[in-house]
């Protein structure tokens, strides 16, 4: 519990005075906040009382002043202490006014995205990064205070990204238009910037545009999940790829573990060391949200593992112990950004070369790496997989989430109600 009280400081600053602070105490760690008010003497100070006695020539003044910045101070202390676990550091920063007029957007904005290289967040930092100079196109580089960030200003700038084109690194490509998905995501970082603001009280609460009627509401829009068919995927494991460069097998076998592997994502793929095979099971944590588990290895994973078992061992080809060759050339696994950049631009290569494959086995379907996630969700559902074992196999907290992540492939009920419906 907090404890909030008046404070004056027993040695003189360098102007001769003792200055008055709000001394806040949680967990017996103090935060001292200055009222700007100072005694002369140590002997106009009542220590029992808390006070600045009558002998001052303003006392009444003065005290009046204290109770109200205790006051202020033991409310805002009662108020956080209501949502939950709470530092004398978050009440000080609590108490401080908002200053709105010395930040521009861009400042809180770039401090953000260094902090996500710092944290080696490579995709969120390059993605947030390619978003976010959009709105510096917009805004005069970013150079825009948080109060002119307005409802009417989103608006347009919402209507600009509407007719936006994505940027593209192919030669020749047609530009496309952004998706909803896309200009939901351009929102979504504006906000997320503006809450930092608030956070550090260089935004007021009272200004922010997002939110119920009359302001900016972010919704998510419904996105089309679909998986390969189990034609497709036999298809995919009986393709002869041997007379095409090692690119084009490591894509076809990392998608088909990802698939074997309960939709195993790229970055846990690429990361599989030998290691994490003992006794017919693979052990790993899952890269995403830290949780560890465990699968076993079908036959089908087997035969992918025994292609790659020339490397196994070896340390001078392979000084990692990685599984799969597209990380070997690391000096270290270490630096997280360098890492997560290797990986984000091997899963280009190898999306590349899945378009290709694809129309090898004669379908126009997308088979990007994460689509190895949506297939296996795909044949769950197919198959009736109740959710609970859904739930451990992705490693859901709870499962509402895998129930609404399986939904995106529930499609018998629907095809049955068709079919009832039209049949006369």
């Amino acid at each position: 519990m907090a404890t909030v009280r008046v404070y004056i400081r027993k040695r003189a600053a360098k102007d001769g005075k003792y200055p008055i602070s709000i001394c806040i105490t949680i967990n017996r760690k103090q935060e001292y906040i200055l009222t700007g008010q100072k005694l002369d003497s140590l002997s106009q100070w009542d220590e029992k009382a808390q006070r600045v006695k009558k002998s001052h020539p303003n006392a009444t003044r003065l005290n009046n002043f204290l109770l109200n910045e205790l006051a202020k101070a033991n409310d805002k202390a009662l108020e956080m202490e209501t949502r939950g676990h709470i530092s004398a550091k978050d009440v000080k920063i609590g108490l401080k006014p908002v200053d709105e007029t010395k930040a521009y957007f861009c400042e809180v904005a770039n401090r953000y995205l260094e902090e996500q290289k710092l944290c080696g967040n490579y995709e969120t930092h390059k993605t947030d990064w390619g978003r976010l100079k959009r709105f510096y196109e917009f805004t005069n580089n970013g150079k825009i205070t948080f109060p002119e960030i307005t409802v009417d200003l989103l608006q347009r700038y919402l209507v600009l990204l509407k007719q936006a084109k994505k940027w593209s690194y192919r030669k020749n490509a047609a530009p496309k238009p952004l998706s909803e998905r896309t200009i939901t995501n351009h929102l979504i970082i504006i906000r997320t910037i503006y809450n930092r603001a608030i956070t550090a009280k260089l935004a007021s609460k009272d200004d922010y545009p997002f939110g119920a009627a009359g302001k900016v509401s972010i919704k998510f829009p419904q996105s089309s999940k679909m998986g390969l068919s189990e034609a497709e995927i036999k298809s995919l494991e009986e393709l002869d790829l041997s007379e095409l460069s090692a690119i084009y097998q490591d894509a076809r076998n990392i998608w088909l573990m990802e698939f074997y592997f309960a939709g195993m994502r790229i970055t846990d793929c690429l990361l599989l060391k030998w290691t994490d095979f003992q006794d017919g099971r693979l052990y790993y944590q899952m890269s995403k949200n830290g949780e560890h588990g465990s699968v076993k290895v079908p036959g089908k994973a087997l035969a992918i593992l025994k292609q790659y078992q020339k490397s196994c061992g070896n340390k001078a080809t392979n000084p990692h112990n990685l599984v799969f060759p597209l990380l070997e050339n690391l000096p270290s696994l270490d630096d997280r950004y360098e890492l997560r950049r290797k990986i984000a631009y091997a899963g280009q290569r190898l999306n590349k070369a899945m378009e290709k494959i694809m129309e090898m086995i004669g379908s126009t379907k997308n088979a990007s790496q994460h689509k190895a996630r949506h297939s296996f969700a795909q044949r769950a559902e197919e198959k009736e997989i109740h959710p609970k074992v859904l739930q451990k196999m992705y490693r859901h907290e709870s499962i509402l989430t895998t129930m609404k992540y399986q939904s995106n492939f529930s499609f018998k009920k629907a095809d049955d109600a068709i079919d009832a419906v039209l049949d006369f």
